[in-house]
């Protein structure tokens, strides 16, 4: 093929064709050309060989790579040739490595582990999800799962654990976990998080709610007001879950038999749930006005949320400090042990899995203790709004018993 020292000036003043294409190659630098066709389009081109075969390719566009960016390109490409490889085959090479790169960036993977592993599996995986954007995304997230390293993970641990202990331990437990699922997805030969301790020491609460501070509470939600305080005052009567109560449907309630059945999907255990519903607790859900699917909505569309700021404003209106919404069922639970009900008929109110019964007695005893559940949540009941009559004040409103 003929050629010619190519020249900014001699490719500018270059004439399309008509039809196919011309090609000018360059003298200066080996197998370089700049083919045009005769829409105007000028391609920097190489034509090379390795092992007897010859094979082309493409550099770029001119103007965007000048001439002078065209000869580097090619005299790269001449030494990677003298050195026995190929261009062609390295570059596909390194452009499959970029994308499985790309795809393997932890901000991918994380949003694949959340829908393919965390929702399935693990009901909180919202909590999951939560912790990992906002502890672990901003500082790992454009890199590859495989570069992050045990020093990294225990820098991060590190950073967490100065400004919040049992944050640290929470993201922990997350990025664990997430890794654990990458080692099985074949993303990891290792977890880099294994075997590093949790930095903080964790104590199980033992909190609950004295007679004074549940009066205290009965009143804060009165001031509290819709939707949360009633909201409250039905996990404090019923002793469910916080999630429960909020995704409480008017579908899911039997007011004639005063029964409030959960689906396994709603609840933790996962296993259906019948609550029955003592008096107390049909006088608060009767009490509420009816704005759509939910007991317990603001848009009469989707359940409650925002349970933080609610909380921190019952606070401020009972006064009741240090104490967790989950503490109300260990709340419930004592109070309950208290006025005789049977550790196993407690363990069926709360919907607890294994303690009393476990193990084979828990595979093969299908009794679903309705009565006894009834029984208990009635006898909770009334000794709840016995203390509250009797330690009330006169302008706080008085429960039928």
């Amino acid at each position: 093929m003929p050629t010619s020292k190519l020249s900014t000036l001699k490719i500018e003043k270059a004439i399309p064709p008509s039809s196919g294409r011309t090609e000018l190659w360059d003298s200066q630098t080996r197998g370089l050309g700049l083919r045009i066709t005769p829409s105007g389009t000028k391609t920097w081109v190489m034509m090379y060989r390795v092992d007897g075969k010859q094979r082309r390719l493409t550099l770029g566009r001119y103007p965007d790579l000048s001439l002078a960016d065209a000869r580097t390109e090619a005299t790269k490409h001449l030494t990677t040739i003298a050195k026995g490889a190929d261009p062609v085959e390295l570059l596909e090479t390194q452009k499959r490595d970029r994308i499985e790169k790309r795809s393997n960036r932890l901000d991918h993977v994380s949003e694949e582990f959340i829908e393919r592993y965390a929702k399935p599996k693990n009901r909180s995986w919202q909590e999951t999800q939560r912790i990992l954007n906002r502890e672990v995304i901003p500082h790992w997230g454009k890199r590859s799962v495989s570069d992050i390293t045990r020093r990294d993970v225990i820098s991060l641990i590190d950073d967490i654990s100065d400004r919040a202990p049992f944050m640290a331990n929470r993201t922990l437990s997350a990025v664990r976990r997430f890794f654990n699922w990458c080692v099985e997805r074949d993303m990891l030969a290792i977890n880099p998080a294994a075997g590093v301790k949790p930095p903080a020491t964790e104590k199980s609460r033992d909190r609950v709610l004295s007679d004074d501070e549940i009066k205290n509470f009965w009143t804060g939600c009165d001031k509290l007001g819709w939707p949360f305080g009633p909201a409250f005052k039905l996990m404090l009567v019923t002793g469910q879950r916080r999630d429960e109560v909020a995704g409480m449907r008017w579908d899911d309630l039997n007011i004639e038999n005063a029964l409030w059945t959960l689906s396994r999907t709603q609840t933790k255990s996962d296993r259906l749930h019948e609550v029955p519903l003592s008096s107390l607790a049909l006088e608060i859900i009767q009490s509420v006005p009816r704005t759509g699917e939910h007991v317990f909505t603001t848009n009469g569309r989707t359940p409650i949320s925002g349970f933080s700021k609610a909380k921190r404003e019952l606070d401020e209106t009972s006064e009741v400090t240090d104490w967790r919404i989950h503490d109300l069922r260990r709340t419930v639970a004592s109070a309950m042990a208290r006025i005789g009900i049977a550790p196993h008929v407690i363990e069926k109110v709360l919907n607890h899995a294994g303690g009393q019964i476990s193990g084979v007695a828990a595979i093969y005893n299908r009794h679903g203790y309705s009565d006894e559940k009834q029984r208990a949540l009635e006898a909770w009941a009334n000794a709840l709004v016995a203390s509250l009559e009797r330690k009330c004040e006169p302008n706080v409103v008085q429960f039928r018993a």
